[in-house]
């Protein structure tokens, strides 16, 4: 289950503490199910809930948020266009004055496509991409690349695997 994975990456590489203790965060996963339909092959989806435990955070919960709405775009963009405007969830404890336990419990699916070989030596098993949405209005972009609170920024990250484009932070 690539998604999993490349939520705990995505944390790490936002959450500059996760990089220093990486044992600050767990990720699992929670009510799996697969998804299939006889057909001419034997592709399928997952669908799960994944869990993300972030313990003793002491930074500005805002950078845990900005940072998963980001890896949202990225990974399971329908969930922004969800009618209920509600991407994902969210519990925290509160540890003492300034730090936090957050788990964060995102419901995904991933497509799994499975072509038999021609010469019947087996499959060839392939995770497609999350499909592009067209923007919502003619002219008008929104994208989660770099995240500010007022004027401060909240979220940028060194991923290899991230695409970020510079943002111009709002004016004070």
């Amino acid at each position: 289950m690539r998604k999993a994975d490349s939520l705990r990456r995505w944390l790490t590489a936002f959450l500059p503490d996760l990089k220093t203790h990486p044992d600050l965060l767990q990720v699992y996963l929670e009510g799996g199910q697969v998804g299939a339909r006889r057909s001419a092959t034997l592709s399928f989806a997952y669908a799960y809930t994944v869990k993300a435990l972030i313990t003793d955070f002491a930074g500005d919960t805002d950078t845990i948020m900005v940072a998963v709405l980001a890896w949202i775009e990225k990974e399971q963009p329908q969930l922004l266009q969800a009618s209920d405007n509600k991407p994902f969830r969210f519990e925290a404890e509160l540890l003492d004055s300034e730090t936090y336990d957050i788990e964060l419990s995102i419901d995904l699916t991933e497509p799994v496509l499975v072509i038999p070989r021609v010469d019947g030596s087996g499959y060839d098993v392939t995770h497609p991409e999350e499909p592009a949405f067209p923007p919502m209005f003619d002219g008008v972009t929104a994208s989660f690349l770099q995240g500010f609170g007022n004027v401060q920024l909240l979220a940028e990250t060194t991923d290899p695997d991230a695409v970020l484009t510079p943002a111009i932070p709002p004016d004070a």
